[in-house]
C-alpha cells in the first residue's frame, strides 16, 4: 500500500475514535493530509478523495480484522 494512503488512512480511524480535545487535533491532521493531496493532485476532486478513502478504509479494517482459525480437526 502506498505510504501517503496508508498515513491517511490512519488518520481518518484515529479521528474517528478520538473524543475531546485530541479529536479537534487528530481532524486537523486529517484534514492537513487531505489538502496535501489535493496540491499534489489539482485534477482530483474532494469529493471523489473522500469516497476513495472510506472505500480504501473500510477494505484496510477488514484486512487489520484478525479472524480466529478453526483448529484442525482429529
Amino acid at each position: 500500500m502506498n505510504r501517503e494512503l496508508e498515513a491517511i488512512l490512519k488518520a481518518y480511524d484515529a479521528a474517528g475514535q478520538a473524543q475531546g480535545d485530541a479529536a479537534i487535533r487528530l481532524k486537523e491532521d486529517y484534514e492537513l493530509r487531505i489538502a496535501q493531496v489535493l496540491e499534489k493532485h489539482p485534477n482530483l476532486s474532494r469529493h471523489a478523495l473522500e469516497l476513495t478513502i472510506e472505500l480504501a478504509y473500510s477494505r484496510w479494517k477488514k484486512a487489520e480484522t484478525k479472524y480466529p482459525t478453526l483448529p484442525p480437526r482429529a
